[in-house]
């Protein structure tokens, strides 16, 4: 169950200026949902809002760690950020659901904590979340303290170690 390696429409993330040179290998789904796919009720605000178990493979060779982002850019145009992990191990191909001990969160920009943050979306229709996997050569170079490690701030640290990268866009609409 892997995932189509398009870049979403709705991303503000130029990959390619970040890797010029990305792989295209990565797998990349998550526990009961993959790219166009559903968001399990699960996970959002609308149940026990526990943080999603991912999984992945074949990463490069020259991978030495990993970094997933997850976001919305709802219509009011402000990017809504619900995880920032970054410095996953090479050794890590999965996370379980609700793991709080694997890599280390920056901060989501729903209530500016370092955890995952469930989606709970205003309005009425779907909404588009777009989680991405990123294969890094080196450690992204993060000069502030892990609490202020933002999605903007990580993506900037990650410039060129990007090695390989998964996007993953899925669907959840509030009963």
């Amino acid at each position: 169950m892997g995932c189509d390696k398009s870049s979403s429409s709705t991303s503000n993330i130029p990959l390619a200026a970040s890797a010029p040179t990305i792989a295209n290998q990565l797998k990349f789904n998550g526990n009961g949902f993959s790219n166009n796919g559903l968001y399990p009720k699960l996970f959002t605000c609308d149940s026990l809002g526990i943080s999603p178990g991912l999984q992945w493979s074949n990463a490069p060779a020259s991978t030495t760690n990993f970094a997933i982002t997850m976001y919305t850019i709802p219509p009011t145009g402000d990017k809504h950020v619900y995880i920032v992990l970054y410095n996953i191990p090479s050794s890590t191909t999965s996370i379980p659901d609700n793991s709080k001990s694997i890599g280390i969160f920056g901060i989501n920009t729903v209530d500016g904590k370092t955890t995952y943050t469930p989606p709970c979306s205003q309005g009425p229709g779907a909404k588009i979340y777009v989680l991405t996997l990123y294969a890094l050569n080196a450690t992204p170079t993060i000069t502030v303290p892990n609490s202020q490690v933002t999605m903007d701030i990580l993506l900037a640290g990650m410039k060129n170690k990007i090695v390989d990268s998964a996007v993953m866009s899925v669907t959840y609409t509030r009963p």
